[in-house]
């Protein structure tokens, strides 16, 4: 009997226990489905975040008042306790003559009450040197308008969702907002973003003197949330980075493990993303694995099935002359069928919810080298599921099979 032969009977005897054959064909669908949609949910959230960081700037610096780092900046450590610190301008001083910056800006950021008409929200809020700010952040391109200048008193730049989404009636250039009971006039609208690292979205630009006067009250004297710095072309950003994290280090008497802030590059954040997702891969590639492995269970399961209804059938096989072998390769066969079957559809199935959770939002991809690897995965599965029914149906004696009722 040829392998065509095998496969055409195997495919019959599929049909003859058509509900088993299907369940069995469901279990390893639900698993294969499972491994590429997992892997591919994670894989797109993976690009998704990584062309945010192409956005945030591979020259860009941001020191932040939060420390989330056990190790030194560039390291993979990463503690569960983050410490909370505080900036001052005595830190932009310090970091300011640091050599190789282009441009730097401190920065307050917080949150305050914005009144438009007859509307009211609470936005954020960030105040920056407006002659260096638009040099540092490569998102920051103007819709309307203009942006800050060094000469503007009691001025303002919207984001695009400020503009256009959180009140009821647009806000336009020249349109006035009162920030914190303050009137101030919007002199220029922000560029669409929609990126997380760099997000200008929802956030209200001020000179960083009026930011210091809005927020007096909250932030202790000289108090700032914030430093972004560009390096100039040609340096190396994590070494400027080592530098400053240095620099705070000895200013704020602190050591690498009692640091009190963070010096966040894009390598910095890559290096995270990249142990953050590999656990996350794993993690769920684990969970789908046992999907998988009790689909296996259940071909194996319909194969023991197989051979005790098939008994007096394996028994004439064997009078007209089939070998061991052949019999062993013929259930083989059928429990590979099974697993490929399942592999396809589960296939099918993946692509279909990966476009669909595509649409929703969710950033996915359908991996074509994930998709072969759990097709020839299921398929093997089937095989090694189908190993020890096979080998029972092959031992089976010829006279004893016939008697078999």
């Amino acid at each position: 009997m040829n392998l065509l032969d095998m496969v055409a009977y195997s495919i019959n005897a599929l049909r003859y226990s058509k509900i088993r054959s299907w369940l069995t064909i469901f279990g390893i669908v639900i698993g294969i489905a499972a491994i590429v949609i997992l892997v591919g949910v994670v894989q797109g959230l993976k690009e998704n975040i990584a062309s945010e960081l192409s956005v945030f700037g591979s020259n860009t610096i941001i020191i932040t008042p939060v420390s989330t780092t056990g190790g030194a900046v560039g390291t993979a450590a990463m503690s569960f306790m983050p410490t909370k610190g505080r900036l001052f301008m005595t830190d932009y001083e310090r970091v300011k003559r640091v050599g190789g910056i282009d441009y730097i800006t401190p920065a307050i950021s917080s949150r305050a009450t914005v009144g438009y008409k007859n509307e009211e929200i609470t936005a954020s809020i960030m105040g920056v040197d407006p002659d260096t700010f638009s040099h540092i952040v490569g998102t920051l391109e103007i819709e309307e308008g203009r942006f800050l200048t060094g000469s503007d008193r009691k001025a303002a730049v919207i984001g695009n969702n400020i503009a256009k989404e959180r009140f009821n009636t647009d806000v336009g250039v020249s349109s006035p907002l009162y920030i914190g009971g303050e009137r101030y006039t919007v002199v220029g609208v922000l560029k669409k973003t929609g990126t997380s690292f760099t997000n200008l979205d929802d956030v209200i630009i001020i000179p960083f003197e009026e930011a210091q006067d809005l927020f007096s009250s909250t932030l202790a004297e000289d108090e700032i949330t914030g430093i972004r710095l560009a390096v100039k072309e040609g340096e190396d950003v994590e070494e400027i980075a080592d530098e400053i994290n240095t620099a705070l280090l000895a200013s704020h008497h602190v050591t690498e493990e009692e640091k009190d802030f963070s010096v966040v590059t894009a390598k910095f954040i890559n290096e995270r993303l990249e142990s953050v997702t590999g656990t996350l891969t794993i993690f769920l590639g684990a969970i789908a694995a046992i999907a998988l492995l009790v689909g296996g269970i259940g071909i194996s399961n319909t194969m023991f099935m197989a051979v005790l209804e098939r008994t007096r059938e394996i028994g004439v096989l064997k009078a007209v002359g089939a070998e061991k072998a052949e019999i062993e390769r013929l259930f083989l066969v059928e429990s590979s069928l099974i697993g490929a079957i399942g592999g396809f559809l589960g296939l099918c199935v993946s692509f279909l919810l990966i476009q669909l959770i595509t649409a929703l939002g969710v950033p996915a991809v359908f991996i074509w080298w994930v998709a072969v690897g759990a097709l020839i995965f299921s398929a093997g599965v089937g095989i090694l599921a189908g190993f020890f029914p096979a080998r029972q149906a092959a031992a089976l004696d010829p006279v004893e099979a016939l008697r078999y009722e």
